[in-house]
């Protein structure tokens, strides 16, 4: 099933189930447009995939079958598969969310991407403003993020805030089980036998160095510590 749902600026963000076979996307494309082409024409759209990975086929079927004869322009192809984030922005496609360009453009922070679920190996968000997953970062998935992270469960992967040069970005977890984090241009590197393993932290440069330090209700019988 394909959803569709309004987005800031008009946009249309057309969602594709993950549990929907390959093979019946391009028709779902089709139908969807037969039913409400007028209101596609001239559109800017977010095709979500979720975390489905993307390959050569079923994107050139819906370029072929529902871009191209539908009149949108595709704002982002979002999808959390890290190979085919690669393979999209090989060929010039954008894989980011779009940001409201609506009133004064604005050099403070970013919109934030708030994801509902976790992120399984192989998997990638990378996001320009802060992220927060409410749910697992596991071992092999990634996130990067030109502001804060704050990951709402267990931080296995690797986590780089700040992506674009900010150091005064943070990385929050709810609980940290990672060997590495990186900051701006910062990398702090973990170990397990660490009081903090495991625990609520928050992690952060100061002073060119990368420091881990506990949740605030936790810091009365904890210190910071370098990594």
């Amino acid at each position: 099933m394909i959803t569709i749902k309004g987005m800031h600026d008009s946009a249309l963000r057309c969602v594709v189930s993950e549990d929907m076979p390959q093979s019946d996307i391009p028709g779902a494309f089709e139908e969807i447009l037969s039913k409400g082409g007028q209101i596609f024409n001239g559109a800017d759209i977010v095709l979500d995939f979720g975390a489905r990975s993307l390959d050569e086929i079923l994107v050139s079927s819906i370029l072929t079958n529902f871009v191209w004869s539908s009149g949108v322009r595709v704002a982002a192809w979002i999808t959390y598969d890290a190979a085919s984030q690669d393979n999209l922005k090989r060929v010039g496609l954008p894989t980011s969310e779009p940001l409201p360009s609506s009133g004064p453009k604005k050099s403070g922070p970013r919109a934030a991407l708030m994801l509902q679920r976790s992120l399984r190996s192989g998997q990638r968000v990378e996001h320009r403003g802060d992220v927060i997953i409410a749910g697992h970062v596991n071992d092999g998935a990634e996130v990067l993020s030109s502001g804060h992270v704050m990951i709402l469960g267990r931080l296995k992967g690797l986590v780089h805030a700040g992506y674009e040069g900010d150091e005064s970005a943070t990385v929050i977890a709810r609980s940290m089980e990672a060997m590495q984090v990186r900051i701006g241009g910062r990398i702090g590197s973990l170990e397990r036998d660490a009081q903090w393993w495991g625990r609520k932290v928050i992690v952060r440069v100061d002073d060119g160095a990368v420091l881990i330090d506990f949740w605030p209700e936790l810091k009365s019988a904890k210190s910071e510590e370098a990594v």
